[in-house]
């Protein structure tokens, strides 16, 4: 039998022990705006753009497809992955198309196997302006296949595509680029055999109808001037081609929107072929 003096030691040991157990249950316990809520799984982090492939070809009996992004556009991930991202998705768009036909082909005829094909490089490059320029070409079995430019601009501080129309400021009189281009055209029609005048048939076209690309400049790290792309058909027949104009700094100047205007600068480091044939070909 204990002794009456030994009673309280007892009863404050158990008091210890049952407090140490409330402070365990404290830590292990969740919260009572969790209770009864399933365990979930520890959030993991990933990266903001997985690194793309320069290229990507897919090819079987209905089409074939490829894409080949410049090495130096491999500088810039995000813009890498928009890019290589929205060309596979039309690719494999036109894959899908060129399966459909094939299957619904009456087989009075061979088939004659589709294809598509792009390819892009940087035109020029500032620190905050990134341009892109690109062709495609897409045969679905015709007499020749179909092709063009495409060009892309890049923001580098807003990371982010921005239109050709940003450059330019919401008030500016575009008639001023239209007459620009009009004069280039013309001049490029000199130089090159067998192309005819603008005309009422092939007239001169508007900037928003061309496809516009950025020119470097004799000044580093500065833009020196526009690069104007004419896909076939818009200022003459197929045959006659593709036109590739450079427009310096002065043409267009007074249009540019502040916001990049700084960018600007000097002159462009190359005036372009004489008769505008294309520096960038597949």
């Amino acid at each position: 039998m204990k002794s009456p003096a030994a009673a309280p030691a007892v009863a404050l040991a158990l008091l210890a022990t049952l407090g140490a157990c409330e402070r365990q249950q404290a830590r292990t316990s969740p919260p009572a705006s969790q209770a009864g809520k399933p365990p979930q799984a520890p959030k993991t982090q990933t990266p903001l753009d997985a690194i793309r492939p320069l290229t990507f070809k897919q090819a079987d009996p209905a089409a074939e497809v490829s894409l080949t992004l410049s090495a130096e556009i491999g500088r810039y991930p995000a813009l890498r992955a928009l890019l290589y991202d929205r060309e596979t998705a039309q690719l494999r768009a036109f894959a899908t198309k060129a399966d459909a036909d094939r299957k619904a082909d009456d087989g009075q005829y061979p088939w004659r196997q589709y294809a598509s094909e792009r390819q892009w490089d940087v035109a020029a490059a500032t620190p905050r302006l990134i341009s892109l320029r690109g062709m495609w070409l897409d045969y679905t079995g015709g007499a020749h296949p179909n092709h063009g430019a495409a060009a892309l601009l890049w923001d580098a501080a807003a990371n982010k595509e921005v239109k050709p129309a940003d450059l330019f400021r919401a008030d500016a009189d575009m008639k001023a680029l239209d007459k620009a281009i009009c004069e280039a055209v013309a001049a490029a029609k000199r130089h090159r055999e067998g192309a005819s005048p603008p005309d009422d048939v092939f007239g001169c076209p508007k900037w928003t109808e061309t496809t516009l690309a950025l020119a470097p400049s004799t000044e580093a790290g500065k833009i020196g001037g526009l690069m104007v792309l004419i896909d076939p058909y818009l200022v003459g027949p197929y045959a006659e081609g593709d036109y590739e104009l450079i427009l310096p700094l002065s043409a267009f100047r007074p249009l540019l929107a502040p916001t990049y205007l700084d960018a600007f600068a000097g002159s462009p480091k190359s005036s372009g072929n004489p008769d505008g044939s294309l520096s960038f070909r597949m």
